[in-house]
């Protein structure tokens, strides 16, 4: 009986400093093991094979200035000025249910415009949380 114990002990000792960590992750880097089917941040290399096989009537959302998204975007984007005027009628004019793929430059705007969508309600989010700078560093092509 003592040996199961000794052996037994190293195993139970492994979950719990798993778990333990894991709790004590912070948020975003939870977040990046989500459900690919739920949306959540997705690395550059995830948005490339989201965007080879996407879902029925995903939305892509290119959140920079005008000026920044003619310089080169995602193919199919849609651009919706985070910090324009018309963010929010833009926001409540998507289709209801869509899937989003959302990014900005870096990351930073596209966060906050995540956020912006999952509080209007929007539930099926993908956040390139590399932004357009991580496609371009990857070597994936832009459309002009």
């Amino acid at each position: 009986m003592s040996r199961f114990r000794a052996q037994a002990f190293p195993a139970a000792l492994a979950l719990v400093l798993g778990l333990t960590l894991l709790a004590s992750a912070p948020a975003e880097c939870r977040q990046d093991a989500t459900d690919a089917k739920a949306g959540g941040n997705i690395s550059v290399q995830e948005a490339k094979s989201l965007l080879a096989s996407p879902p029925d009537g995903l939305v892509i959302l290119d959140v920079r200035t005008p000026q920044e998204f003619s310089e080169g975007h995602l193919a199919g984007a849609r651009n919706m000025d985070f910090f324009g005027q018309h963010f929010e009628r833009q926001m409540a004019e998507l289709p209801k249910g869509a899937p989003l793929l959302v990014y900005c430059r870096t990351g930073k705007r596209s966060a906050s415009a995540a956020e912006a969508l999952s509080d209007s309600g929007k539930t099926r989010i993908f956040h390139l949380y590399q932004g357009i700078e991580g496609w371009k560093e990857a070597g994936l092509p832009l459309e002009k």
